[in-house]
C-alpha cells in the first residue's frame, strides 16, 4: 500500500520549473541540438563559463562555438559532430574560449535522440571544463619525463662507473701495492701508516663505486613484475646467506608469506639486506634472533623483518635509509652503508613505503609493503616493447 503522505511531498518529474533549476544547478554544460546542428533546443548558463560566449548569441547562431574552439581542435570536432548527427555517440576532449587563449580543456560526450522510429530527433549531451585534469596530467608527464631523463643519467653514469672509473682505481690500487711490497721494508712507523691509509682508501673507494653501481641498477637492469610467491623468494635469500647466518649462529624463524606481483630477483634482495642488516647489527656476543612476518592490507601486503639487536635511535632512523648513511649504531665497518638505501629504492619501484620501528636496547623492526595493485607497476609493464 502507497504511503500518501509520500505521493503528496512527490514532485512530477516533468516539472519544467525543477528540471531548469536541476541543469542550472550543475557546473557542466548542458545542451541539445537538432541533429542539423541549426537550432538550438537548450543550453544552460554554464556555457557562458567554459566558453565564454552568451547563451543568446548561441541561440542566435547555434554553431557559433565552433568560432569558440581552439582553431587546431575544429576539424576533429566538427567531424565528431557529424558522427553524432549520423547516430552514434562521442567522447572527446579538445579547447575552447578565446578570452583564456583557448586554455581550457573540455570533455564533451553526446548522444542522439531518436524518434520511435529511430530517425535522430535531437542531439544532447554535456561539456566539462577538464582544465584543472589537463594541467594535473601535463604535470604528470612532465615528471615522468624528468624521471626518465634522469633514470638515463643512472645509466651513463653505471657505464662511466663500470668502465672509466674502474681502471684508474685499478691502476692505483695496483701501484700501491707494488710501492709497498718493493719498499715497503724501507718505510718507518709512520709511512707504514700512511701506505696502509692508502690501501684501505683505493679499496673503500672501490667498495664505494661498486655500491653505487648496484644502486643505479635498480632501474637500470629492472625485471617485469611477476605473481611471486614470497615464501619461495624468502627461502632462496636465506640460502644465499647460509655462510653468514652459521658464522653467527643467527636463528631465523618465518611465518606464513602471500603472493604478490614484483620483481621476484629485486624482492629477494630486500629480504636479503634486511636479514643481512639485522646479523651484523647484533647486540655485541649475542646470538641473532630474527622474525619475518607478514600481514594482509585491504590494498598492500605489509612485511616486518624484527631482530633483537641494540635498536635504532629515533634520529636516525630516517637517515639510515639516505646512500652511505650506516647510523651510529653500525657494527661492520665494512659495509658500504648502502644495503637499506637499495633497499628502499626497490621497495619504492614498487610502489611501496619502508620504515624502522625501534626503541632503544630493545630491538628494531623494519616493515615495508609491496600493494596489491601498483600504479608504477602498471606504467612499467605498459611502457615494456
Amino acid at each position: 500500500m502507497k504511503n500518501d503522505k509520500m505521493d503528496k511531498s512527490r514532485v512530477a518529474p516533468d516539472d519544467p520549473d525543477l528540471l531548469l533549476q536541476l541543469m542550472e544547478s550543475t557546473n557542466d554544460c548542458l545542451w541539445m541540438f537538432t541533429p542539423d546542428w541549426e537550432e538550438l533546443i537548450f543550453a544552460n548558463s554554464a556555457y557562458e563559463d567554459i566558453f565564454g560566449r552568451s547563451v543568446t548569441e548561441l541561440k542566435e547562431d547555434p554553431e557559433n562555438f565552433v568560432e569558440a574552439i581552439h582553431p587546431n581542435d575544429r576539424q576533429t570536432v566538427m567531424g565528431q559532430m557529424a558522427e553524432l548527427s549520423n547516430g552514434n555517440p562521442i567522447d572527446l576532449e579538445f579547447r575552447v574560449n578565446p578570452e583564456v587563449d583557448y586554455e581550457t580543456w573540455v570533455w564533451v560526450q553526446g548522444e542522439p535522440v531518436h524518434t520511435e522510429t529511430g530517425e535522430v530527433e535531437y542531439v544532447a549531451g554535456y561539456t566539462r571544463d577538464i582544465s584543472e585534469r589537463k594541467d594535473y596530467q601535463q604535470k604528470l608527464e612532465q615528471h615522468r619525463e624528468e624521471l626518465e631523463q634522469s633514470n638515463e643519467s643512472l645509466r651513463e653514469f653505471a657505464y662511466i662507473a663500470s668502465h672509466d672509473l674502474q681502471e684508474p682505481l685499478r691502476m692505483v690500487s695496483s701501484y700501491v701495492e707494488l710501492l709497498d711490497q718493493e719498499y715497503g721494508e724501507q718505510f718507518d712507523d709512520e709511512a707504514e701508516e700512511y701506505m696502509q691509509f692508502a690501501v684501505n682508501g683505493a679499496q673503500r673507494m672501490k667498495q664505494m663505486i661498486n655500491s653505487l653501481l648496484e644502486y643505479s641498477r635498480v632501474h637500470t637492469d629492472a625485471k617485469e613484475f611477476d605473481e611471486t610467491d614470497v615464501n619461495e623468494v624468502f627461502q632462496t635469500s636465506r640460502q644465499d646467506l647460509e655462510l653468514l647466518i652459521d658464522d653467527h649462529d643467527a636463528e631465523i624463524s618465518v611465518g606464513d608469506l602471500p603472493i604478490v606481483r614484483a620483481d621476484r630477483e629485486q624482492l629477494g634482495q630486500v629480504f636479503q639486506n634486511l636479514i643481512k642488516n639485522a646479523i651484523e647489527h647484533a647486540t655485541e656476543n649475542g646470538i641473532p634472533k630474527i622474525e619475518v612476518t607478514a600481514t594482509e592490507r585491504d590494498d598492500a601486503y605489509e612485511f616486518a623483518v624484527s631482530d633483537n639487536g641494540p635498536g635504532v635511535p629515533i634520529n636516525e632512523q630516517e637517515e639510515i635509509f639516505k646512500i652511505f648513511q650506516q647510523g651510529a649504531s653500525a657494527s661492520n665497518t665494512a659495509n658500504s652503508g648502502i644495503g637499506l638505501a637499495i633497499t628502499q629504492r626497490i621497495v619504492q619501484r614498487h610502489g611501496g613505503t619502508i620504515w624502522v620501528e625501534s626503541e632503544h636496547d630493545s630491538g628494531a623492526t623494519f616493515k615495508f609493503t609491496i600493494p596489491k595493485v601498483s600504479p608504477i607497476a602498471m606504467q612499467e609493464e605498459e611502457e615494456q616493447p
